[in-house]
């Protein structure tokens, strides 16, 4: 939720750094120079909060098992191995339901 409101954000953000700093710029030159860094140093600070952010989640989720007195996950079960579909068999797969045959006729015809 947090990063789809701040998406929302953005354009209005780059467009205020458009009208502010990018456009007061002697020549197109140095705007493009100026919006380059500002790119970069954006993409850096989203690298930083992510990072930032998991490591956050971990040292909770971590704190939270040694407050549960260090109790060990329930044993996983077992995954059932898939049998591999050759090609012949996943086109009639997917021509036997009309709902996945017009998926497919979509997704080849984009």
């Amino acid at each position: 939720p947090l990063f789809a409101q701040m998406s929302g954000l953005a354009p209005i953000l780059a467009g205020q750094y458009v009208v502010r700093y990018a456009s007061r710029a002697k020549d197109f030159g140095e705007s493009l120079h100026r919006l380059t860094w500002m790119v970069t140093f954006s993409g850096v600070m989203i690298c930083l909060f992510y990072k930032w952010s998991n490591d956050y989640i971990e040292k909770v989720a971590i704190l939270e098992t040694r407050d549960e007195g260090g109790k060990e996950s329930q044993p996983q079960k077992k995954k059932k191995k898939k049998a591999k579909m050759t090609m012949v068999e996943s086109a009639k797969f997917l021509a036997s339901s009309e709902y996945l045959r017009l998926i497919a006729t979509l997704v080849l015809g984009y």
